[in-house]
């Protein structure tokens, strides 16, 4: 069972009728001011997933997610192993958004 068995509900589709839903991951640790959020955006954009990552006031950064549970699945198990060489994550708090509108690319949010 993979981490995202539980949340499994239809959102939206894609062409290909494969299930899209939307995933806020916020992750601690050192990933401010080390480039973990480029790190982020090339893994996402590499993947074919649509979604935003930000930095946060608390020092945490927030990864929006916009794909089917496994593509989001492989990118969290992957994130670790493709960010910059200064960030480091500790924690990684995903859960799963409703009502979220479909997003077309990938974007660094300031």
């Amino acid at each position: 069972m993979n981490l995202f068995d539980k949340f499994i509900k239809k959102e939206t589709t894609t062409s290909t009728g494969t299930p899209v839903e939307t995933w806020q991951a916020i992750a601690s640790g050192t990933v401010q001011g080390v480039g973990f959020r480029w790190s982020v955006a090339t893994l996402a954009q590499g993947m074919g997933i649509t979604g935003t990552v930000k930095n946060n006031p608390d020092m945490t950064v927030t990864i929006i997610l916009q794909a089917n549970h496994g593509k989001v699945n492989e990118f969290l198990k992957e994130l670790p192993n493709n960010v910059s060489p200064f960030a480091k994550i500790t924690n990684i708090d995903v859960k799963r958004l409703e009502n979220v509108e479909k997003m077309h690319d990938f974007h660094v949010i300031y």
